[in-house]
């Protein structure tokens, strides 16, 4: 579980790292398109974001689900 959210952390430095430059390079130049490189690894690193944060939230989810069959138990 440790492991998936620290995947997480350093999964979204590299996509923050991609995403700063490219947004405000279409701020300043409009007409200049997006490298079709970075939009993939940009896709890539957010689906891995994603699937993380799925996989965080599911076990969690399945913790507190175990720790109330344990109290209602006692």
């Amino acid at each position: 579980m440790e492991e998936i959210a620290i995947f997480r952390i350093f999964s979204s430095f590299p996509l923050l790292g991609l995403l700063i430059p490219d947004v405000s390079s279409l701020f300043i130049f409009p007409v200049r398109q997006i490298s079709v490189t970075h939009l993939y690894v940009e896709g890539f690193l957010l689906l891995t974001v994603i699937i993380c944060t799925i996989g965080i939230w599911y076990h969690q989810k399945q913790e507190r689900g175990n720790n109330m069959q344990v109290t209602a138990g006692t």
